[in-house]
This record gives C-alpha cells, structure tokens and sequence, in this order.
C-alpha cells in the first residue's frame, strides 16, 4: 500500500462531528448523495466526507460575507476566500469524536464474503412449492380433522392454522 492510500484509509477511520455554523440550511453532494444540514444541527460523518462538506460550507459562508460588503460587482475585488480563511473556518465547523480500528480481511475472509455475494446473486434458488387445495386437505385428515371439500383453499388454510395453534 502507497503512501496515499495508507493517508486516504486513516482518513476514512476518523469519525467528526460537523456543525452546520451558518444561519441557514446548508445542502451539498458527496458521492453523488444529496446531504442537507440544518442551521446550528450537527451531522456524524466519516472525515473525507465532512471535510468536503465543510470546504464548502466554508466558502459559501465567505464568499456571502465578501460580496455583502461589495466584492461581488467589482471586477478589481479581491478573491471570494483564501486557503487560511477555509482552513479557519473549518476548525469551527468539524470536531474529531472517535476513530475506528481498521476492518482488516485476510484474503480469504474477502473471498468467501465475496463467493457468498456472487452464490446468492447468479445461482438459481429453489422453486417454492405452491399448496394446492388437495395438500390443505390430506393434511388436515392426517390431523384427524374432516374437511369440507366445498370450503375455498384459503378456509380450509385458516382451519389447518387454528388446528395447528390449537395443537401447541
């Protein structure tokens, strides 16, 4: 494992707390998932997720400041926000709580978890047996219980139950 993925795992074991510190809802996407967090409320999350989330709370909350003080129409304007500026910000908005141990597989571990997903998507199960009205009634005759033949499948079903809750 390269340096970047050993970074990238350690990153994805620490647990934060990010707080939405605006004064209004903040929605953006991570992965493709639309994640909205209210004014003041807090959201637990995995560091790489709330660290981009809370990137760009950052520079919404900046660069909200800086055009309500004129920047926004003035082509000479300095930049919305600065790295330091982010860096600062993010400090309010996420808290470390907890770190998770490594979920460490050994290969073969991976491989049956692995054989058990590939068995229960592409083997065929097995057909379920569909009850027949004949079924209900040889098993309630081998209860000792006469069936009336000219009661529906599904009666003679809530007979069969209530003789076999009866029977417990």
């Amino acid at each position: 494992m390269n340096n970047a993925e050993q970074i990238a795992e350690e990153n994805e074991r620490r647990i934060v707390r990010f707080t939405n510190i605006d004064k209004e809802s903040f929605t953006h996407s991570y992965r493709g998932i639309s994640i909205t967090v209210q004014a003041g409320e807090n959201y637990v999350a995995r560091f790489p997720e709330a660290d981009h989330l809370a990137t760009h709370l950052a520079r919404k909350i900046l660069a909200r400041d800086k055009k309500a003080r004129g920047a926004k129409d003035d082509p000479k304007a300095p930049i919305l926000w600065t790295e330091e500026e982010i860096a600062e910000l993010k400090t309010k908005i996420m808290q470390p709580i907890g770190s998770e141990s490594p979920k460490t597989m050994t290969q073969e571990d991976l491989r049956k978890k692995d054989q058990e997903l590939l068995k229960e998507k592409y083997e065929p199960k097995p057909p379920v047996k569909e009850v027949t009205k004949a079924d209900i009634i040889r098993d309630l005759k081998t209860r000792g219980i006469e069936a009336d033949v000219s009661k529906s499948k599904e009666e003679l079903l809530q007979q069969l139950m209530e003789a076999e809750a009866q029977s417990e």
